[in-house]
């Protein structure tokens, strides 16, 4: 009896938990997740890839359509360094939902951009999704650990 006793409060407190990683999390996180979205979108438009590499965490990985995954905040940044050169960026997310589980949150949204070649032609516009894994840091800002978009 002793057993089952001590098995339903194992359970009881096992469920409790597990109710607790599929909620969002409290206001505050989704709204400063949403302020350094806001923030990053901010930056990338003024193509200041030094002031959007701050919500870049140092295990940042970058999946971006049909080009293989890239590692590290320091070579994302890199990257996006020769983009911006490229292009003149006008970029607007759109967050359809802010989850938070413990220290880790996803941004999931739609984005539209506008890329204006710096040596002259057409600007290409396109639309998609994105996905941003952000996790929360030791001074408890949150920043992006893994980003996806098609």
């Amino acid at each position: 009896m002793k057993h089952l006793a001590i098995g339903i409060v194992l359970s009881a407190l096992f469920m409790a938990a597990c109710g607790t990683v599929t909620k969002s999390g409290p206001a505050a996180d989704r709204q400063a997740i949403a302020a350094a979205t806001a923030q990053f979108q901010a930056a990338e438009n003024a193509g200041s890839v030094d002031q959007f590499r701050s919500y870049f965490a140092d295990d940042l990985v970058m999946m971006g359509p049909n080009e293989p995954p890239v590692t590290g905040a320091d070579s994302v940044a890199a990257l996006m360094r020769v983009f911006h050169h490229t292009y003149a960026v006008q970029v607007e997310y759109n967050s359809q939902e802010i989850v938070v589980f413990g220290d880790w949150a996803f941004d999931r949204g739609t984005e539209r951009y506008t890329l204006t070649p710096k040596s002259g032609g057409s600007p290409i516009r396109k639309s998609g999704n994105y996905l941003y894994l952000y996790r929360r840091q030791e001074d408890g800002s949150w920043k992006q650990s893994r980003v996806i978009w098609n």
